[in-house]
């Protein structure tokens, strides 16, 4: 697969997912990209057009609505689950800097509570919403599975497990270590 045509999938994949579209048509366009360009060596813009707006073209035929704006997805489309995920995260990250800063300094944190008491809330709750997040991925997961080898299309990306899991790990590690070097 060639940087071109790699970068096409990827940003026509990103927008029909954002149109809402099936998990199988994706894989069935995606698949169709491939095999085009495969089949003849033509640049995937030429033949397809603007990933966009191709997956515009694709989404109407299937009648699904007009992809919106993001200042109206911001406006509609929250719902409470969504802002409570959102400010348990903040919560959460806030609380485990705040908390990481008061070990490494030996102060109390947020509220004069114990340092130790609030970083363990923070990564207590960061635990919590990272649970909540991929228990409703994987059961509300339209899987983009290839029709020609029944493989996914769509794996996430290693480097977003990393810094999922990596940063909270490391600055929990890094207010251990600095709090362990200044005793």
């Amino acid at each position: 697969m060639t940087a071109d045509l790699k970068d096409y999938r990827g940003e026509l994949l990103l927008a029909l997912r954002l149109r809402d579209v099936p998990g199988p048509r994706i894989a069935e366009a995606l698949a169709e990209v491939e095999s085009h360009v495969a089949e003849t060596g033509e640049d995937p813009l030429e033949a397809f057009g603007p990933p966009r707006a191709y997956a515009d073209q694709l989404a109407d035929s299937l009648g699904l609505p007009p992809g919106g704006s993001l200042r109206r997805a911001l406006l509609t489309g929250w719902t409470w689950r969504e802002v409570a995920v959102g400010l348990g995260a903040f919560a959460g990250t806030s609380l485990l800097v705040d908390g990481s800063v008061g070990v490494a300094t030996r102060e109390p944190a947020v509220l004069g509570l114990p340092a130790v008491l609030v970083l363990l809330a923070g990564v207590a709750l960061l635990v919590a919403v990272g649970t909540y997040l991929v228990r409703r991925t994987t059961r509300d997961a339209d899987p983009v599975l290839d029709p020609r080898t029944g493989q996914d299309m769509a794996p996430l990306p290693l480097w977003s497990k990393v810094v999922l899991v990596g940063l909270p790990a490391s600055l929990l590690l890094a207010a251990v270590a600095v709090r362990l070097l200044t005793a």
